[in-house]
């Protein structure tokens, strides 16, 4: 009888020490989901470093290597304002106007930028001198556009102030759709892609440090950082938790087989420490696979969206050309 009991009680316990182990489990595996999600998601003051910037002086910063920036200077631009395709935000841009008739192409940040920032404002100035109109943009809760919630959503909502912009372009401006196109890097690339998906008329998307899986690409940063690649799942559940958003509801690996057979470029570097390039060259093979009109051009050198650093002459050259080629002479 006494055998038993002590078994009974050496049971007992046992179980208490693993039911604890699993909540203590879960407290971490929830609290490094907050970190994360906050770190990825926290927009407020991303443009403060890029304040420096303007369309009519550039500057470096972010490390860039040296380049003229001088030559991608544009001195006469103009501040905008309207409203994303979402209802009650309004959005802030720099208007550039290019030669007469030119097309427009609009730019859009990624994580941690804005329209102030330099991988913006020099593939803006490659494109304005070469006579096409550029609309830079800040997302919503970024720079001079309306303030949210100061998170980002991954491009699960911004996508709707790219369209804003394109609307802006068309009803405004008054562009025709098959003469706008639309250049996304890094997150803005996602955020681009999404919208170029939700909208069947717009012309052609340039795509630069973009990544294909948004869950896996956490998961690399978080091995790069010394911790275990399963908390990216804690990160974008946070995301529902914390946030009110699905971060994973717009696919890009997904998203880009639904474009039909609009052009599409991609660039990314071999020496991307941020988004490895394994994400260009999954994102590259599904729209393969779906028919895609796509082209890719992989590079051997250039950090995160320093590809216009890297190789500036060839950089302008094809981006020029991409669009000269889908949108038509300037």
């Amino acid at each position: 009888m006494k055998v038993t009991t002590r078994r009974k009680s050496s049971v007992a316990l046992l179980i208490t020490i693993l039911g604890g182990a699993i909540v203590l489990a879960a407290v971490i595996y929830l609290a490094f989901g907050v970190v994360f999600y906050l770190r990825l998601a926290d927009v407020g003051g991303s443009c403060d470093r890029h304040s420096a910037n303007h369309p009519d002086r550039i500057v470096f910063t972010d490390n860039w290597p040296p380049i003229d920036l001088a030559r991608y200077a544009m001195p006469r631009y103009e501040s905008v304002r309207f409203p994303s395709r979402q209802p009650g935000i309004n959005i802030a841009g720099w208007w550039v106007e290019g030669d007469p008739g030119a097309p427009a192409v609009i730019l859009v940040h990624g994580l941690g930028g804005c329209k102030n920032a330099i991988d913006v404002l020099v593939p803006a100035g490659m494109l304005w001198r070469n006579g096409f109109s550029v609309l830079m943009i800040d997302l919503r809760n970024i720079g001079e556009s309306d303030f949210v919630d100061g998170r980002s959503t991954a491009g699960n909502a911004e996508y709707q102030d790219v369209l804003g912009a394109w609307d802006w372009l068309v009803n405004d401006k008054g562009f025709s759709p098959e003469r706008i196109g639309i250049f996304g890097e890094s997150l803005g690339g996602a955020t681009s892609l999404f919208a170029f998906a939700a909208e069947p008329r717009m012309a052609a998307l340039f795509l630069e440090s973009t990544y294909a899986d948004l869950e896996q690409m956490i998961a690399e940063d978080l091995k790069n950082q010394g911790f275990p690649a399963f908390l990216a799942s804690s990160a974008t559940l946070m995301g529902r938790v914390i946030g009110g958003q699905n971060l994973l509801t717009h696919d890009p690996a997904a998203v880009i087989q639904q474009v039909g057979k609009r052009p599409i470029y991609v660039v990314h570097s071999q020496e991307d420490t941020k988004i490895p390039l394994d994400q260009a060259r999954e994102l590259v093979a599904a729209a393969r696979a779906a028919g895609d009109n796509v082209t890719a051009w992989f590079t051997e050198r250039g950090e995160h969206v320093q590809t216009p650093a890297a190789y500036p002459e060839e950089f302008e050259r094809r981006l020029v050309g991409f669009f000269r080629q889908s949108l038509g002479q300037p």
